[in-house]
């Protein structure tokens, strides 16, 4: 009888602190995962009725610009310029554009920003001749020699809201002992590339589009693409003549 008299009042007394605070943690976590998966179903559905995509049209641009980069040729990087917004350059790639061919062309590409409408191009042209050598002292250079065939332009990415190239120099050391490493040198960033510069070391992409989740509006990207065709190796004497050139 006192046995089940003990139990009957621990049923009366009710659950202990520690099994409600168990029990609160594991309703907590309970919770949360189900916010969690209700907040990301939500966000991509939201981007699905938009057609808003940020992560996917970054992946996109910083695809095609590495793949142009890496494929610059060396022959050409006199040919080679461009500004904040766009920039030129020939390289060996596979057209974006299937109906011209399969394989890889030499091709004139051009990345150019559109402010206005808040859209990336880029637009590529099979070349069809020679290239034309770099000029003699006091000698222009002569680009109406090149000629294009197959122009197509494409719009990669939209929603826009900036974008941003510079392109980036290593000064070269002035001296340089071969019994001790060289000394770190600070990169020079400069928003224009003239023709007849050759090719920098390297080239910086920023540029943010448009993202409602986010609360200022928009997602901010930005990447460094190294050169690696053969570029201009020049001191910073002579990286100041270039800036005061422009």
């Amino acid at each position: 009888m006192e046995i089940v008299k003990a139990k009957k009042n621990r049923a009366l007394t009710g659950f202990t602190l520690m099994e409600l605070l168990v029990a609160s943690a594991v309703l907590s976590i309970v919770l949360s995962s189900v916010y969690i998966l209700f907040h990301s179903s939500i966000r991509t559905w939201k981007r699905l009725e938009t057609g808003i995509n940020p992560e996917q049209d970054a992946r996109l641009i910083m695809r095609l610009i590495s793949r142009d980069v890496n494929n610059l040729i060396a022959p050409a990087g006199h040919l080679f310029e461009g500004d904040k917004r766009s920039m030129t350059l020939f390289t060996t790639v596979e057209p974006f554009d299937k109906d011209t061919g399969e394989g890889t062309h030499l091709m004139r590409i051009e990345y150019r920003y559109d402010k206005t409408n808040k859209e990336l191009e880029r637009e590529e042209a099979l070349v069809e001749t020679a290239l034309p050598k770099f000029p003699p002292p006091g000698k222009e250079l002569d680009r109406s020699r090149i000629k294009f065939k197959r122009k197509k332009k494409f719009t990669i990415a939209s929603g826009v809201e900036d974008f941003e190239i510079s392109y980036i120099w290593i000064p070269l050391q002035d001296t340089q002992t071969l019994d001790q490493p060289p000394p770190p040198v600070e990169p020079i960033k400069m928003e224009q590339h003239k023709l007849c510069w050759w090719l920098p070391q390297g080239i910086e992409v920023k540029f943010s589009l448009k993202d409602p989740d986010k609360p200022e509006g928009k997602m901010e990207f930005s990447e460094i693409f190294p050169i690696r065709a053969p570029s201009a190796h020049l001191t910073k004497d002579q990286i100041q003549k270039l800036i005061d050139s422009l």
